[in-house]
């Protein structure tokens, strides 16, 4: 069960961080959230999903899934590609000049490596991977390693349901997923044209087959192991669509497109605008699955709190029992992209992308800021960092193309210039997480 009552004496200690100058000579925030002159940034924490990796089913799955013979991929199922930690050093790189304020010189020794503290989820190889690589870059090298878990454990900062600390209510979660999944989707919404594009691509007739595939086909939900599953024409559309995007920012032969007779400059292009097109199926499952309030909640709060009192400036203790370092000015999680759909449900934030169709494209990273205002408030402010889709695709250095986007946060004021004191959101935190725990 949720410490709720933590949430509201937690950020009552706010006064024992040392402020840092928020200044940046490489990029600065939109006019509309720039902190007031005098405003101090005193900690950051970041919460990514890993680097690029492969499928995480067997290609002969999606064959026989989607009817098409899928490019190969240099790694097995679900594994961090070489691209995919190429781009992911990129970002840290980005991350550790944007927060630099906040960090040693490089010039410095490594003893003042403990500002940088990565923990990583241990439940699979890829997130242990991107925290090492993150530990790395972001300590000038200082520390070769991230923190976490034994290999394979389940941690309940990421998902609290497999760690068993929360459960689902089937009866409370059963009734709001089967009405997300009864919304209809217009035929003319950019969801609809994903499954008929999906469809036109990899089997014009699946639907009139018996067991073809079909991107329209209804949703069926069922429940198993003490866990939702859904199955049909979006579940399909979902992973294929991602699994088309991640073959393109690897670099691999389209698997629509590569033996059709056009040049490779109009097989990438042709590609760009397919995933543009059916991207939106993805993120239409997120919104009613992963972002579910029902499903989220119980599966992130352990995150929610943790983070929650880290801004506080409190002792947070972590999976393993020891202390999250009070010196740690930029603390990283490495997780998933079911990492930040969760958090995105619990803190009241979304965003898209213009030059980015995967709005939780690998390496994404969530920014939670505490910044100390000139009358000594305390304001929680929310940034989101991504690569764009071909900075992926050619492990370009991110630019100021890509500055990182300020959020607004639902559960604080609407006024971009009203603070979000921590006070007002761990009070809207607390009232979110005792409906669903």
């Amino acid at each position: 069960m949720l410490r709720v009552r933590f949430f509201y004496y937690l950020i009552l200690a706010l006064s024992a961080a040392v402020p840092v100058a928020a200044t940046s000579a490489k990029a600065n925030p939109t006019p509309s959230r720039q902190p007031p002159s005098g405003a101090m940034l005193e900690k950051v924490v970041l919460v990514s999903r890993h680097g690029i990796r492969s499928p995480t089913k067997p290609l002969s799955t999606l064959e026989k899934t989607t009817g098409r013979v899928w490019s190969a991929w240099p790694v097995p199922p679900g594994e961090l590609t070489d691209h995919g930690r190429t781009n992911l050093t990129l970002m840290g790189q980005f991350l550790r000049d944007w927060y630099a304020p906040l960090l040693p010189a490089a010039s410095q020794t490594c003893t003042s490596s403990s500002a940088v503290f990565v923990w990583a989820d241990a439940t699979d190889s890829r997130t242990r991977q991107s925290g090492d690589i993150l530990a790395k870059t972001l300590s000038h090298g200082c520390t070769s390693a991230a923190h976490g878990l034994s290999a394979g454990q389940h941690d309940p900062l990421f998902n609290a349901l497999a760690a068993g600390k929360a459960h689902l209510d089937q009866q409370r979660v059963m009734p709001a997923l089967t009405l997300a999944f009864q919304q209809d989707v217009p035929a003319v919404s950019t969801e609809a044209k994903a499954e008929s594009a999906l469809q036109a691509a990899f089997a014009p007739n699946g639907c009139q087959q018996q067991n073809g595939p079909c991107f329209s086909a209804p949703t069926t939900l069922s429940w198993k192991k003490g866990q939702p599953h859904d199955a049909g024409g979006l579940s399909l559309s979902a992973s294929t669509a991602e699994n088309l995007f991640l073959e393109y920012v690897e670099g691999l032969p389209s698997t629509v497109f590569a033996h059709t007779p056009t040049s490779k400059e109009c097989s990438h292009a042709e590609t760009r605008e397919l995933l543009d097109t059916v991207l939106p199926a993805h993120a239409l499952q997120s919104d009613r699955l992963r972002r579910l309030p029902a499903i989220a909640i119980p599966r992130g709060y352990v995150l929610a709190e943790t983070l929650i009192e880290s801004l506080a400036g409190q002792p947070v203790f972590l999976p393993d029992q020891s202390l999250l370092p009070p010196s740690a000015r930029l603390t990283m999680l490495a997780g998933h992209d079911t990492t930040l759909d969760m958090l995105a449900t619990l803190f009241g934030l979304d965003w898209s992308f213009a030059d980015q169709p995967d709005r939780t494209a690998p390496d994404t990273t969530l920014a939670f800021e505490l910044w100390r205002l000139p009358d000594g408030q305390k304001d929680v402010r929310f940034r989101i960092f991504h690569q764009s889709l071909e900075q992926l695709r050619q492990a370009q250095p991110m630019t100021a193309q890509t500055l990182p986007l300020p959020l607004h946060s639902q559960l604080c004021p609407s006024s971009a210039l009203a603070v979000c004191s921590p006070e007002r959101l761990a009070h809207s935190v607390q009232k979110l997480t005792e409906q669903f725990l």
